[in-house]
C-alpha cells in the first residue's frame, strides 16, 4: 500500500530538522577552543569543513537517489549521518574532529538532497507549494531553537553533549525511512562518475574561494581557487556535453523558468548570509551593542520565516508561481533599502521592523524560487532537480558572504572606528540590493504579458 503523502512529508521534515546541527554547533565553538587550546581561526574549519563537504555531496547525492531509489539512499545517508555525528562527540582530537565534521558534511549532503527530492515528488503539482512550504519551516525552525538548544547543551554538558544529543534524530529519519518509502529502484542508468566529480569539485571550489575572499581578498588561495573552479566548470560543460548519459541535462539551463528561479533562490540565500553577518557587524561593532540583544533583533527574520512559511504554499496558490516571486524578491529589496537608511541613531523598533520584513521576503521568495524551479524536472529527476538547485543556492550563499566583504573594506578602508563600521555596512546593505535587483529585474521582464499588461499566473509545469 502506497505511503501517503502526509507520511512522506513528515520523513523529509525531520530530515530537513536533522540538520539542526549546522546552528546548535555554532555556540558550542568557543568550547572546543577551550577543550583543545586552538586558537579562534582554526574554529572556522569545523563549520566550513562542514559545508564544503555537505556542497560537494549534493549531485552525487541526486543522482544516487534517482538511480538506487529514495529508500535506500536516505537510509544510508541517515545512517551515515547517525556514526559521523557520534564521531564528532567522541572525536579525542581536534584534527578528528575537523575529520568527523567532513564525513559528516557529506551524510549532510544526502539528508539535505532528498528530503527535499521527496518533498516535491509527494503531492501533486497544484500542492507542492505548500508541501515545499511546510518542509521550509524545518530549517526556520533549526534557525530559530538551534543557537539556543546548542548553548543550553554546551552549557549542561559541554561541546559534546552538543553533538551526542543529536544522535535520536538520524535513528528516527532512517527508520521512517525504510517503513515508509517504497522498495524501488529508480531510473537504470549509467553514474556520470567524471560530470559528478567535475561539478562537485566546481562547487567546492567556488564556495571555498569566495568563503576565502573576506580574509585573503585576492591573495594566493583565491587566485588558485578561482582557477581550480574554472577549470572544473569548463571541464563539466565539455564532459556532459560529450555524454550520452550526462549526470545534468544542459538544456535546463536553457529553460528561462528554471533559470529565474534559480536566481531568486540564489539571490535570497545571498541576502540571508548578508542578513545575517552584516546586520550583526552593524549592531554590535558599529553600534555597540552586547551579542544578546543583538541576537535577539536577528531572531525576527527566522521567527518571520516559522510562522509564513506554513502559508507560503496558499501565497504562491492564489498568486501564482511569478507573482510570489515578484512579491518576495521586491520586499526583499525594501528591507535592504531600509536597511541602507540605517545610522548610528536609528531607532531599535525601526531596525526589528526592518528585519521582519526581511524575513518576509525570504519566506515568500524561498517557497515561490524552490516550487518554479523544481518542477521543471520530471518526477524520476527529482533527485537531480532537487541537488542542481541546492547547488546553485550554496554558491548564492557564499557569495552573500564574500561580496558584501568586499563593499564593506572597500567603503570601511580597513578601519573599524563605529563610523567606519557603519559607513561599510551601508555599503553591503546597498550591494545586496543591486544583487537582487537582477533576480526581480528578469522576472518583471519575462512574466509581464505583452496582450493583456498583467502578470502571468500559470503554475508551472514538469518538464
Amino acid at each position: 500500500m502506497p505511503t501517503s503523502p502526509h507520511r512522506r512529508l513528515a520523513l523529509a521534515w525531520i530530515a530537513g530538522f536533522t540538520l539542526i546541527d549546522s546552528s546548535i554547533v555554532s555556540l558550542a565553538l568557543a568550547d572546543i577552543a577551550r577543550d583543545f587550546d586552538r586558537p579562534i581561526g582554526e574554529l572556522a574549519w569545523i563549520s566550513t569543513g562542514f559545508l564544503l563537504a555537505l556542497a560537494a555531496s549534493l549531485l552525487a547525492a541526486g543522482r544516487l537517489s534517482d538511480r538506487l531509489g529514495a529508500r535506500l539512499v536516505l537510509t544510508g545517508g541517515a545512517v551515515a549521518f547517525l556514526i559521523t555525528t557520534a564521531a564528532c562527540g567522541l572525536a579525542p582530537t581536534f584534527e578528528l574532529l575537523v575529520a568527523a565534521r567532513v564525513a559528516q558534511g557529506i551524510a549532510g549532503g544526502v539528508l539535505y538532497t532528498v528530503s527535499l527530492a521527496i518533498t516535491t515528488t509527494a503531492f501533486a503539482p497544484e500542492r507542492r507549494a505548500t508541501a515545499i512550504s511546510i518542509y521550509f519551516t524545518s530549517g526556520a525552525l533549526g534557525a530559530v531553537i538551534g543557537p539556543v538548544l546548542g548553548g543550553v547543551l554546551t552549557d549542561i554538558g559541554g561541546w559534546r553533549l552538543a553533538f551526542l544529543a543529536q544522535l535520536p534524530l538520524p535513528i528516527i529519519v532512517a527508520v521512517m525511512a525504510w517503513v515508509l518509502l517504497p522498495a524501488e529502484r529508480g531510473v537504470e542508468r549509467r553514474f556520470d562518475v567524471p560530470g559528478v566529480a567535475a561539478a562537485s569539485l566546481f562547487v567546492v571550489a567556488f564556495v571555498f574561494t569566495m568563503l576565502q575572499v573576506p580574509a585573503a581578498g585576492a591573495g594566493l588561495t583565491v587566485l588558485v581557487g578561482a582557477a581550480v573552479a574554472v577549470t572544473a566548470l569548463v571541464a563539466f560543460i565539455l564532459r556532459e556535453r560529450s555524454t550520452d548519459e550526462p549526470a545534468v541535462q544542459l538544456a535546463i539551463f536553457r529553460n528561462p523558468r528554471f533559470v529565474t528561479a534559480t536566481l531568486a533562490g540564489a539571490g535570497a540565500w545571498f541576502a540571508i548570509m548578508a542578513y545575517t553577518i552584516y546586520t550583526a557587524i552593524y549592531l554590535q561593532l558599529g553600534r555597540g551593542m552586547e551579542a544578546t540583544p543583538a541576537g535577539l533583533l536577528l531572531l525576527a527574520g527566522p521567527l518571520v520565516g516559522l510562522l509564513v512559511f506554513p502559508f507560503g504554499g496558499r501565497i504562491v496558490g492564489r498568486l501564482g508561481v511569478d507573482r510570489a516571486q515578484l512579491l518576495g524578491l521586491s520586499v526583499l529589496v525594501t528591507s535592504a533599502v531600509l536597511r541602507a537608511t540605517w545610522n548610528d541613531s536609528t531607532d531599535v523598533s525601526f531596525i526589528f521592523a526592518t528585519n521582519l520584513v526581511t524575513g518576509l521576503g525570504l519566506s515568500v521568495t524561498l517557497v515561490a524560487s524552490a516550487t518554479d524551479a523544481l518542477s521543471q524536472f520530471a518526477p524520476s529527476e527529482a533527485g537531480t532537480g532537487s541537488a542542481v538547485f541546492n547547488s546553485l543556492r550554496q554558491i548564492g550563499a557564499a557569495l552573500g558572504v564574500a561580496l558584501p566583504a568586499v563593499a564593506f573594506e572597500l567603503v570601511a578602508a580597513g578601519s573599524r572606528s563605529p563610523d567606519a563600521v557603519l559607513s561599510g555596512s551601508t555599503g553591503a546593505f546597498l550591494l545586496q540590493i543591486a544583487v537582487l535587483a537582477i533576480p526581480l529585474a528578469l522576472i518583471l521582464s519575462r512574466w509581464r504579458s505583452p496582450r493583456r499588461g498583467s502578470w502571468a499566473t500559470r503554475e508551472p509545469e514538469a518538464t
